[in-house]
């Protein structure tokens, strides 16, 4: 997420908030950067609940803030 903003300041692209995700393939958690402060998410995510990861990332994907 560090290189994402980096990559971006260095085009002239500002972005205030960049939104990420890890994930062991079975297990997802979600986090943002916002500024120098990261919020990682406590809850996780297990496969079984494809329907939330899939939105999670959908609203990622949109730009709308997401509850973490």
């Amino acid at each position: 997420m560090l290189a994402a903003r980096i990559f971006n300041e260095r085009v002239g692209n500002e972005v205030s908030t960049i939104y990420g995700a890890v994930t062991t393939g079975s297990i997802w958690k979600f986090m943002k950067l916002d500024g120098c402060v990261i919020t990682i998410a406590l809850t996780e995510y297990y496969l079984k609940e494809v329907n939330k990861i899939l939105g999670i990332l959908a609203m990622g994907a949109v730009s709308q803030p997401i509850e973490v």
